[in-house]
Parts: C-alpha cells; structure tokens; sequence
C-alpha cells in the first residue's frame, strides 16, 4: 500500500533548531529509499516541509518508520498520513462513445 506522508513543524520550531538533524535526518530517508520503503520524497512548496510516499504494509508500519525520524524523536515534527490505494479503473464510469480523441489536454486551446 502506498501511504503519502508530510510533515509540519511544531509551533515554534526553526530551520536553526532543525539543522543540527539535517544529515541523520536524509541517511534515513536514503537508506529507507535503498530497502524500497519510500518511493517519493519531496520538499513542500507551500511551507518548510517535506511529503514522503512509502510502500509499507500498513499505516502503523509507516508510523514506525516516521517515528524513527531524528527529527520526529527530537520532538520536531508533526506528521500526518493518507493511505491511497489503485483507482477504481475510470474507463467503467464512462459511455463507450466517450470522446477520448486527440488533442488529449484541451485547455490550451487551438492555437497551441
């Protein structure tokens, strides 16, 4: 199963209380990314942060594994997690005359 984590900063907490954590803190990821646990790592965009895709068996698995984060044992860190599994397969919601045809991305328009 796929399980889609991201993490928060406890109020309070700066990138001067996070940096001494900074090395340990990507050797796990890596080493976790090395044995096929986390599939993705990202940082946010929207605020200090990172989102992790694990494939993990179960959501207490993933919480084990995010709970050995230096950062989450330093107190740091708020994660949270989304379980998503495969899609319903879409082309069974749609009538077989369904227009599929190209162009398949229509919002640019016909001058693109």
């Amino acid at each position: 199963m796929k399980i889609i984590a991201y993490d928060r900063f406890k109020p309070g907490v700066t990138m001067d209380d996070v940096q001494p954590y900074l090395k340990d803190e990507v050797s796990n990821v890596w080493r976790l990314w090395k044995a096929g646990i986390v599939r993705e790592n990202y940082a946010r965009a929207d605020e200090p942060g990172v989102v992790i895709v694990f494939e993990c068996d179960t959501v207490d698995t993933c919480r084990r594994y995010l709970d050995d984060f230096p950062l989450s044992k330093a107190g740091l860190l708020d994660w949270f997690t989304i379980a998503v599994d495969a899609p319903w397969p879409i082309e069974n919601l749609f009538a077989a005359g369904l227009d599929i045809g190209e162009p398949f991305d229509r919002t640019l328009g016909s001058n693109a």
